[in-house]
């Protein structure tokens, strides 16, 4: 009988052990995976929180929103630099429509895009994407691909000797629309998303849509999308199959008239409005009694979770510096002795003739952040 072992990275047992996480993502750094083969039962499976911050945070623990994560990472450095979640940033980068498909307009036509960012532990995100007009067809189309390797992994027995290697990786194939009439463009983007881990698998169907608007004559956009409406077809080896991380966003993005500045403003998970979740053992007041109760939180402090606030810096026009804010990132993934930068996010964007280069970095905690790479090619004659 052969036994794939826990699969427990390092930061899993520095964190679990030496220092506390606040919020749900306690805990749950990493995988922590036990198989056996020639056994007709489920994998032992317990998401990594790291891997999947993007849609677990906030969330209670005991609320178990979905299997697959990586349909809401950024997939683009300008959106790590902004804070990861706004739905109205302009300008030429194609896997914009992944974010939002009713960015993609004119202005994306036949632009290559590609982004790189190596994770935590040696894993690495990957995401492409490419926008064209076809003839006289109205509207602009894009494809894109998002992979997520996780590596190659040692198989053992029950003894821990080894006996061959595994792979986990997960992946999203996108095409997506978008038309624009007027001032307004609406766009939808359908994906195919999925999930392998050694020959077990999980995949499903996802719609995003939605809309902008554009100001006519100021540097005003506005809109809102609909995320991962959908279905996962099949859970791994079998169980129950969760559902897809739904998110509903509004969002603007504007410059002040007379200050080198673009702000973005979002608002995110507008279909859950209490997003916290006070662990009992770390957060606790006492009662008349002197019995231990949950802590309670404040309405300011639940409405605050929902924003992420993103600043561009207009040095030149071929030359930005980003800062970015995530209040629930930070809420959530900061030490409980050290909240350091966590939440807080900055890169830089450039351009170079047919040319666009993009770095951004979020820190997570005092001790961990994840930097990404940008390249947007026109290859427009």
């Amino acid at each position: 009988m052969l036994v794939w072992d826990r699969l427990v990275f390092s930061l899993y047992f520095y964190f679990s052990t030496n220092r506390q996480i606040t919020g749900n993502l306690r805990n749950q750094y990493f995988y922590a995976t036990t198989y056996r083969t020639g056994v007709p039962r489920e994998p032992t499976f317990v998401p990594t929180a790291f891997a999947q911050h993007w849609i677990r945070a906030g969330r209670p623990a005991h609320r178990r929103e979905s299997g697959s994560y990586f349909p809401t990472a950024p997939p683009t450095a300008r959106l790590t630099a902004l804070g990861a979640r706004h739905v109205t940033l302009s300008g030429a980068d194609a896997t914009l429509f992944m974010q939002n498909p009713a960015l993609l307009d004119t202005a994306k036509v036949d632009q290559l895009s590609m982004t790189y960012m190596p994770y935590l532990a040696d894993t690495r995100f990957v995401s492409m994407a490419f926008a064209h007009e076809f003839g006289e067809m109205r509207g602009v189309w894009a494809g894109g691909i998002q992979y997520f390797n996780y590596g190659t992994m040692v198989e053992t027995d029950d003894l821990g000797n080894p006996v061959g290697e595994f792979r986990a990786a997960d992946y999203s194939l996108s095409v997506g629309y978008g038309n624009t009439i007027q001032n307004i463009t609406i766009g939808g983007a359908l994906k195919l998303v999925g999930s392998s881990l050694a020959s077990y698998q999980l995949w499903g169907l996802a719609l995003d849509w939605g809309a902008v608007f554009r100001h006519p004559t100021r540097d005003l956009t506005a809109g809102f999308v609909v995320k991962n409406l959908g279905f996962l077809k099949q859970n791994y080896a079998g169980g129950e199959v969760p559902p897809l991380p739904f998110d509903l966003r509004i969002g603007v993005t504007f410059k002040p008239e007379y200050a080198p500045l673009r702000l973005s403003l979002t608002a995110h998970h507008l279909n859950s409005f209490d997003m916290v979740y006070n662990d009992p053992a770390l957060f606790y007041d006492f009662d008349a009694n002197g019995n231990r109760i949950p802590r309670k939180t404040n309405l300011p402090e639940k409405f605050l979770r929902h924003l992420t606030l993103g600043t561009e810096i207009l040095i030149h026009p071929t030359f930005r510096l980003m800062l970015g804010y995530d209040h629930l990132l930070r809420q959530e993934l900061r030490l409980q002795d050290m909240g350091g930068f966590s939440g807080f996010s900055f890169g830089a964007w450039l351009r170079i003739k047919r040319f666009e280069l993009a770095y951004g970095r979020a820190q997570y905690h005092a001790g961990m952040a994840a930097n990404t790479f940008s390249f947007n090619l026109n290859l427009k004659k």
